[in-house]
């Protein structure tokens, strides 16, 4: 696939043995961990039961904030981020 299309009975293929090997009707979304990669670590982020809408939004405002180990990278990785954000800030500041 190149660029999320199906341009030959290959990438029909290959999606149609995906779809078949992750999507089931067992597959459910309660409380589900979105991170599982960050066990242990002190971070977590499930999806909500199946509730009102409005306890959805309470549900989004009780996430933890958007850390490195959410995609999987060091906590270093968030220096460096701190670091470069900081710099473009200054540099327009300074410009």
């Amino acid at each position: 696939m190149y660029g999320g299309h199906i341009v030959d009975n290959w990438d029909r293929d290959l999606c149609m043995a995906y779809l078949h090997g992750l999507m089931d009707n067992g597959l459910t979304m309660d409380d589900f961990e979105l991170f599982p990669f960050v066990e242990g670590k002190g971070v977590s982020f499930k999806t909500p039961p199946n509730v009102s809408f409005e306890k959805y939004f309470e549900h989004m405002d009780s996430c933890p904030p958007e850390t490195a180990l959410m995609y999987g990278l060091h906590t270093n990785a968030e220096i460096g981020l701190g670091t470069q954000q900081c710099e473009y800030m200054f540099e327009m500041l300074t410009e």
